[in-house]
């Protein structure tokens, strides 16, 4: 594959040098130098120099394994500004801000977050929902889709990153509100494709379970190259994984009784040291089962421990803390093994809290020429 030649930069450096060490540029250096002349603009926006940077950056932060992830979060500011803030989790539980972006107007609610690429929805009223992708770091938006919400019992969407063709999706399923009274359709499903702008659809069918009738609306959780869903069919319940390089689904058998004999408040999918882990909050009890090895059932591993006055969970550090509200709006994290627990230096206005265990920076949306600057 061809690529787009840089004008030489002196006498002494060679274009291919020179194309190389704009390469292994901070983003926002690339930014600024967008304006240095139209070929220089030309090259920043090719998607084969795009790749290239991301890949760059994705290896050197990959390579950073000095903490212990970062916290995203939203923060309302006077005069209805809202801003998004990223901050790392030290090693010693203390929090590092790393970037603050103020956050569109038309910002309804974080799908989440892959890559350097927020996706989030904004409400046009109760029949229709706006689905964006935004580059806080390029300050770009593109509009992924306008949907249709009549008709539909649930509505749960996922946002996942296709490692073998650096391209982001977007996958979005819902429910019938006739199937709650026929169990006669299954549930339907669109695929987003963000370097095509386009979308796919097709009907959810899971084996011997081809009517889906309930697919949580809890966060989804992208791990191991797939999208998992709580989901039921009838009486079963079950996680619906949704694998973005084949774009095929299948089901992962969730461990026996992990719901019965509960008074549950929160329920959710986590990654835990590296694994699929299912977290249940009862009273003042959390339980998790681990899947100690991918996709297999006998694997189930479960763990409870005593913790009080959990309101919301955000998932686990890359250490396996757990990430969670308190009550009176604390967010604290809570160490599983010591049963330590220690309020993090977070706002308790704080609301869209997000833990990713990496944040790179990113060039994604740069070449996309419908998108909206604000």
């Amino acid at each position: 594959m061809s690529r787009k030649r840089l004008p030489m930069m002196s006498q002494h450096i060679p274009a291919e040098v020179a194309y190389n060490i704009l390469t292994q540029l901070p983003v926002k250096s690339i930014i600024r130098f967008r304006c240095v002349s139209k070929s220089w603009y030309s090259i920043f926006t090719d998607p084969i120099f795009i790749t290239t940077n991301f890949k760059f950056n994705q290896a050197k932060s990959l390579s950073n394994n000095s903490h212990n992830g970062y916290l995203l979060y939203k923060e309302n500011l006077s005069y209805g500004v809202k801003e998004s803030h990223i901050v790392v989790c030290n090693n010693d539980r203390t929090l590092s801000r790393v970037c603050s972006f103020e956050i569109p107007s038309i910002h309804d609610h974080i799908v989440g977050f892959c890559k350097g690429l927020f996706c989030f929805t904004g409400s046009m009223d109760d029949s229709y929902q706006r689905i964006y992708v935004w580059n806080p770091s390029i300050r770009k938006i593109t509009i992924a889709a306008t949907a249709n919400n009549v008709g539909f019992a649930g509505v749960t969407l996922g946002f996942a990153y296709h490692l073998q063709n650096n391209d982001f999706k977007i996958l979005r399923l819902v429910c019938f509100q006739r199937e709650l009274l026929y169990g006669s359709d299954g549930a339907e499903a669109e695929v987003y494709t963000l370097s095509t702008g386009s979308w796919r659809r097709f009907v959810v069918s899971v084996d011997y379970w081809p009517f889906i009738r309930d697919i949580s609306e809890s966060p989804s959780l992208f791990f191991n190259g797939a999208l998992h869903f709580l989901a039921q069919s009838g009486l079963f319940r079950f996680i619906l994984s949704f694998d973005v390089d084949e774009e095929r689904f299948h089901k992962i058998m969730l461990p026996q009784n992990c719901f019965e004999g509960f008074f549950q408040h929160s329920k959710c999918l986590v990654v835990f040291k590296v694994s699929l882990a299912l977290i249940v909050f009862d009273c003042n009890i959390c339980h998790m089962w681990v899947m100690r090895e991918y996709g297999v059932v006998e694997s189930w591993t479960k763990i409870s421990v005593p913790i009080k006055g959990v309101k919301r969970f955000y998932g686990c550090t890359v250490k396996g803390e757990l990430l969670m509200e308190k009550s009176h709006s604390q967010i604290f994290s809570f160490d599983l093994e010591s049963l330590n627990e220690k309020v993090l230096d977070i706002p308790t206005t704080a609301e869209d809290v997000i833990y990713t265990d990496n944040f790179m920076e990113s060039l994604n949306l740069f070449d996309v020429i419908d998108s909206e600057d604000y």
